[in-house]
Order: C-alpha cells, then sequence, then structure tokens
C-alpha cells in the first residue's frame, strides 16, 4: 500500500515532497507491534538492526500515518518506519526521549513501546494482576537521562493512582511501583532520581526514586515542598518549579490522571522548597499548568478538556483552524509552537495567542504536516535545577507532624518532610492536627474511614516513635474530638455509638478510653467533645436535658460550666441569637479552659476562656472567622488564627483578660514544647517567633498547622 507524501513546511517556508516510503520502511527493522508482543531487546522483526543515517541533531519528528511509525528531521530529511501497529487507536502519550534517540509510547494502556530512531524495540508490559484490577497506564514521562520513564497507573473504576517506573537499561525491564498513597499522579523529572509529583488531594512532592528498582515494590520518600494545596508542578527553563496554588476539589472524575484547581495563583520554588515566589498575580480557575513560556506566561489546560490554552489576561484556546490543538512543543527560539491535533501537525507563533498585533490579523496556525495519529517533535534540550540552599534553623528544636492532603507527615530536623501515613479515602474532608503524646512516644491522629464508610466517617490511628502503627477500632465513626491522658498511656476519643458517622448530625456520641494497643481502659460515658488535663476529663455534653462541661476526676464527676451560666453572663450581646457551644479545649494543667458559643445562624460567636474552677474570665466576640486555637504549654496564653483563608488571614497570640499580645500574618500553626515560640503558617513556609521579641526564623517549606513535641 502507497503511503501518502510527507508535506512539511520548510522553516524557510518551502514546501518539500517526498517520495513513496514503501521501500525504506520495507528496509527497516522495525516490525508489527500487536496485542501480544513480548518485551525484548533485539529489534521486532529480528535480527540486527542495519546501520542507519543519524538525524539532524537540531530537530527530529516522530508521527503515525497509516498505522506506521516514522522518524525524520523536521525537514522531512532521512525520514524512515520503525514501527507499525495494527490500530492506530491504540497509540497514546506518545513522547521523545530527551536524547533524541528513542520514541516512547503507550499501547492500549497496558503496555509501554519503546522505539530506537534505528528500529530496536523495548517493551514494557503492564503487570497480568494489574491488568486484571483494570489499572492502566494514564501518563508518563521520561527520565532527564532518557534511562527510565515514570508513569501513573490509574485504576478508572476508584481513582486509585500511583507512581511506576521502568529502567530501561536491564535486559528483563518491568515495572516497579515506588508510591502507595492511591491518589498520586507523576511529573516532570528533576533528575534521574527526583521526580515531581502531586496528588488528589493537593499536595505538591518531590519523589525520590531509587537508584536500584526491585521487581513489584520499590517504596520511595515523598518530600513535600510546599504546605499550599495545588496541583500540576512543572520544572520550567529558569530550574525552577512552578505550580499552581488554590482551592483543591474535594472530589474528582476517577477516570483522569489529574485534578484542576480554582481561585488559584502560580507560584515558584527551588527544589528544596525555599525562595518561594508569587509568578502569576491573576487569578486562575479550573486550570492544570503544561508549560512556562519564554514572556512568563504558561501552557494550560482548562477543566477536562484537550483543548490547548495560554494564559494571557484570560485563559486563551489556541487557534483551532487547523484543528483542535491538544499539546504543544515549543521550538528553540520560543516562538514557534508546533501543535498536535488528531490529525495534523500545525505551526504557529505562540507569542502572538493572547497579545494580537493590532495592525496584523489575529494569531493563526498553519497545517506542518497531515499525520493520522499521534505524533511528536524533539529539540535538544538541558535541564538545570534550582537547588536552594537555605540552612536548617537553628532552634527551637522540635519534631513535627501536620496532615496535608488526607496523608500524614512529618518534618525533619532539616524542615524538609516525610509521609508517615497515606490516607485511607479519596474524597477529602476536614481532619484536625494530630496530636502528639505529653511524653512525645506516640502520635495521635484521625483519618477518614477508608472504602465502604462514609466520606466524613472517622477512625483513630496511633504510631510510636520507630514507626509502629496501630488502628484503634473501638474508634470507628469518631467525631474530631480527642484528648490524650497528662501521662500518655491513655487516650480519649469521642466516638457514634451507633457506628456509623461521629461528625453527623444525628449521630450519638460518646467518649471512649483506651490504652494505645486499643484495649478499653474505662465505661464510655456520654459526651460530645472531650479534653483531658491535670484535674480530670473534661467532658461537653448534657445531664439530664441540660448542656454542661462535666469534669470527671479521681473522686467522681462534677459540674464543671452550665451553657446557661455562659450565655445568660451580661457580656453575651442579644443571648438569644445563640444556641450552642462547641470547640472545648484546655491546657494541660487545667489551668485554663476554652469554649465557643454558637448563634443559630452560625453568623456571629463568642470565644469564652475560663479559669481553673470554670468562671469566665474573658469574653470576645470571635465571629466565625476565630480558628485552629491552641493553648501554650507552659503558659497561660492561647494562639488562634482570624481571617483563615482571606487576604486579612492574621495569627493571634492573647493572654486571657489582657487581649491580644502579638498579631503576625498568617496562620497560628501552634507551639513550641517549652511554650517560648509561636509558629505562624504562610505559603511561604512555616515560622518560629520567639515570644520575647525578636525575628522570627523559617523552619521548613510546609506552612499549615502542626503538632509539635521535643526532638528526641
Amino acid at each position: 500500500m502507497r503511503l501518502a507524501a510527507l508535506l512539511p513546511y520548510a522553516a524557510v517556508g518551502a514546501l518539500i515532497v517526498l517520495a513513496s516510503s514503501v521501500a525504506l520502511f520495507s528496509a527497516a527493522p522495525g516490525g508489527s507491534i500487536g496485542p501480544g508482543s513480548a518485551p525484548t531487546l533485539a529489534p521486532a522483526a529480528g535480527g540486527t538492526p542495519r546501520a542507519v543515517p543519524e538525524l539532524s541533531k537540531e530537530a527530529r519528528l516522530a508521527y503515525w500515518r497509516e498505522g506506521r511509525l516514522w522518524v525524520s528531521g523536521l525537514d522531512g530529511s532521512l525520514r524512515r518506519g520503525v514501527a507499525q501497529i495494527d490500530d492506530p487507536d491504540r497509540v497514546s502519550q506518545m513522547r521523545w526521549s530527551p536524547d533524541g534517540e528513542w520514541i516512547a509510547f503507550v499501547d492500549g494502556g497496558f503496555a509501554l513501546r519503546v522505539v530506537r530512531t534505528d528500529g530496536t524495540r523495548r517493551d514494557v508490559e503492564l503487570p497480568v494482576t494489574l491488568q486484571g484490577q483494570a489499572w492502566r497506564i494514564a501518563d508518563i514521562h521520561w527520565s532527564t537521562g532518557s534511562t527510565r520513564i515514570a508513569a501513573t497507573f490509574l485504576r478508572s473504576a476508584d481513582g486509585r493512582s500511583d507512581a511506576f517506573v521502568t529502567d530501561l537499561r536491564p535486559s528483563l525491564r518491568t515495572w516497579t511501583r515506588v508510591t502507595q498513597m492511591n491518589d498520586l499522579f507523576v511529573g516532570d523529572w528533576l533528575s534521574e532520581r527526583e521526580l515531581l509529583a502531586s496528588t488528589a488531594g493537593g499536595v505538591v512532592a518531590i519523589v525520590e526514586v531509587p537508584d536500584e528498582l526491585a521487581t513489584g515494590l520499590e517504596p520511595a520518600s515523598v518530600r513535600p515542598i510546599s504546605g499550599a494545596l495545588g496541583t500540576s508542578p512543572i520544572l520550567a527553563s529558569d530550574g525552577r518549579i512552578h505550580f499552581l496554588a488554590g482551592r483543591v476539589p474535594t472530589s474528582r472524575d476517577p477516570a483522569l490522571p489529574f485534578i484542576t484547581v480554582s481561585r488559584a495563583g502560580i507560584w515558584s520554588v527551588a527544589a528544596d522548597g525555599s525562595d518561594v515566589r508569587r509568578e502569576w498575580l491573576g487569578e486562575l480557575n479550573d486550570v492544570r499548568l503544561d508549560a512556562r513560556l519564554p514572556d512568563g506566561r504558561y501552557l494550560v489546560h482548562r477543566g477536562f478538556t484537550s483543548a490547548q490554552s495560554v494564559t494571557a489576561s484570560d485563559v486563551v484556546a489556541l487557534p483551532a483552524n487547523g484543528g483542535l490543538v491538544e499539546r504543544v512543543r515549543l521550538g528553540p527560539d520560543g516562538k514557534t509552537a508546533y501543535g498536535f491535533t488528531r490529525e495534523r501537525i500545525v505551526r504557529l507563533d505562540i507569542t502572538r495567542v493572547g497579545h494580537p498585533d493590532p495592525a496584523r490579523p489575529e494569531a493563526s496556525v498553519t497545517v506542518f504536516l497531515d499525520t493520522s495519529g499521534e505524533a511528536d517533535v524533539w529539540f535538544p534540550q538541558r535541564t538545570t535545577v534550582a537547588r536552594g540552599s537555605e540552612p536548617p534553623a537553628a532552634e527551637p528544636v522540635a519534631r513535627y507532624a501536620f496532615s496535608l492532603g488526607t496523608h500524614v507527615w512529618e518534618m525533619r530536623p532539616d524542615g524538609s518532610a516525610a509521609l508517615i501515613r497515606a490516607g485511607q479515602a479519596l474524597r477529602r474532608t476536614f481532619l484536625p492536627v494530630p496530636k502528639w503524646s505529653p511524653t512525645g512516644d506516640h502520635l495521635l491522629l484521625l483519618e477518614q474511614a477508608g472504602l465502604g464508610a462514609p466520606t466524613t466517617a472517622l477512625v483513630a490511628v496511633v504510631i510510636d516513635r520507630d514507626g509502629e502503627q496501630t488502628r484503634l477500632a473501638d474508634t470507628y465513626a469518631a467525631a474530631r474530638s480527642f484528648a490524650w491522658a497528662p501521662r500518655g498511656d491513655e487516650v480519649a476519643v469521642v466516638v457514634d455509638k451507633r457506628g456509623i458517622n461521629g461528625t453527623a448530625s444525628d449521630a450519638q456520641l460518646e467518649v471512649r478510653f483506651m490504652d494505645t494497643a486499643g484495649k478499653a481502659t474505662r465505661p464510655p460515658v456520654p459526651g460530645r467533645e472531650v479534653a483531658w488535663t491535670a484535674d480530670g476529663v473534661l467532658v461537653l455534653g448534657e445531664v439530664e436535658g441540660t448542656p454542661v462541661v462535666q469534669l470527671l476526676g479521681d473522686t467522681g464527676a462534677r459540674t464543671f460550666v452550665r451553657y446557661g451560666t455562659l450565655v445568660g453572663d451580661p457580656r453575651v450581646m442579644d443571648p438569644g441569637r445563640f444556641s450552642s457551644w462547641s470547640g472545648l479545649d484546655a491546657r494541660p494543667d487545667g489551668s485554663a479552659v476554652s469554649v465557643r458559643l454558637n448563634s443559630s445562624d452560625g453568623t456571629v460567636g463568642y470565644f469564652v476562656l475560663l479559669d481553673q474552677a470554670g468562671r469566665p474570665i474573658e469574653y470576645f466576640r470571635g465571629d466565625p472567622d476565630v480558628s485552629e486555637p491552641a493553648w501554650s504549654p507552659a503558659r497561660t496564653l492561647i494562639g488562634y488564627t482570624l481571617g483563615l483563608r482571606t487576604a486579612n488571614e492574621r495569627a493571634v497570640v492573647h493572654e486571657p483578660g489582657a487581649g491580644p499580645l502579638m498579631v503576625e500574618s498568617g496562620r497560628f500553626a501552634g507551639w513550641s514544647p517549652d511554650g517560648e515560640w509561636f509558629y505562624v503558617g504562610r505559603t511561604t513556609g512555616l515560622y518560629a517567633y520567639p515570644l520575647a521579641g525578636g525575628a522570627a526564623v523559617r523552619v521548613g517549606p510546609i506552612g499549615v498547622p502542626a503538632g509539635i513535641t521535643a526532638a528526641p
């Protein structure tokens, strides 16, 4: 069968017409790729690849036409066929390797085919067990040295996804699973060992891939580089990691290997998470990043559409007069872009898209080459990475645990973070900050109960210093209130005694007590919230229909404070507007307690600070935007956030009876174990402020509230 002639437009605009390539292809070593092809280092057609002329070192072209894969120089020179396939619709994700020697593509979602320009082919099949579980290869990325390929494996039935890597150098090539987070998507490589990634919950991270890959599973370290929730990290030509930070959806389409964010800005960081910069002052909605252009704009995709767009004053789709452009490869001049549609390659001046010259027509595309499937263009590229050189803070010395994107992490002494426990569900819900035991030997956290349970159904987990993890089965259907005993040998967790959902409005709540192994230590008591002090257990609930906080001490239970007493205080304006209370918390020694009065419409509130006897010290209008309160472990001070996630977000240190002592921009993120420092979280990182005054120190890149204990 005679193939259509190759008709690219040369760079100078001259039309080059090439002769039929049947003879060329019949002499090439690449053979047919069928459904049952086995991985092999040898050419698919057998024998040793014959010597073929080297393609241009300046630019190369690969494309499918009529079931055959062709390679050539960008001007059509030295064109030859290197492979063929019985069904071109099976081909997706075709990409040149960075060195221009190999073309990789996904065959039917179940196999990776890698074809060299001389026709040599290497195949890596999806493991049969994963095929049987309906996993597929959804995205691929070449490593910088062209020796490894990372893939997002996705299970469309439930949206589970993780990073798999294959090394193309061994004679037996297999996929190695390097993450077990169930919601991770791979991105650009920084080096042969470092891979950008993001999660469905909005964590932007670097996966540190081991040098040696075992068959099956070889867990890699996953290191977040920002506490801001976002998506689509890319390595730009300036060597920095650019990503979108904004509002992450609580759910997603499980068939797609990405998420989009709304009300997003574009930020960039060095590889260690330092030197944080705001790159795009505008606000973007429902987009994901693809690349950064030399003029500072970005190639993006909007929503779940396949149309390639560019940022300008708004998101502007590329001209479609040559077909819907789904992807772009930018030329070395930074202006000429090669766009790929389903049937052709087009060319356009990317600098004119979104910036039309009034004296000239709007940007349009010209047809560069008609194809009948996937295509790609290669240009030489050099990868540089801005590593960052920020030294870790000398003090305060502490150990940090935090929840980010449904997963639980720990911050290392150098300020970087490592995964402690992966989340259990694919739909996000609010999780409280993990709490260290008073001795610092154990960490108590709540997580989503997992598949088969309501999204907001929670369960408690205890993790010891050695990383041993115990799920406390009797806390299934936990509410968001839990506490440690002063000695650190018991926990109290509020649970729906029906075993359905402790966060539901109709939950029947009780406080359950157990040791760190999950064994019950005392009978449960009715209650909606709990705090544990040296004086005993404080339980917010009802006694004979009256809302009270009870103190359960060694001598029995007594009323600590009544709701009616607090709401009837003359300092409360218009008490009839208030209908409930919540937010019970206390200092470890019991010397101060806090609770919130809530209006029935949720528009106003009072934050009430009480002394050790339950007497109100201070009322202040908390309104709904007072959040994340935490008592100092060493002084009668409380910290909290005002205006959470607004432009006026600020962290406050407050002394009962005296009012605010210190106010800093950002979120209140916790106290140092000795109470001499307080922490503030920002997009730019986590900062520690000395209570005695003085300059703040940057602790690390993850600016979120954390559970904090003394370093071992």
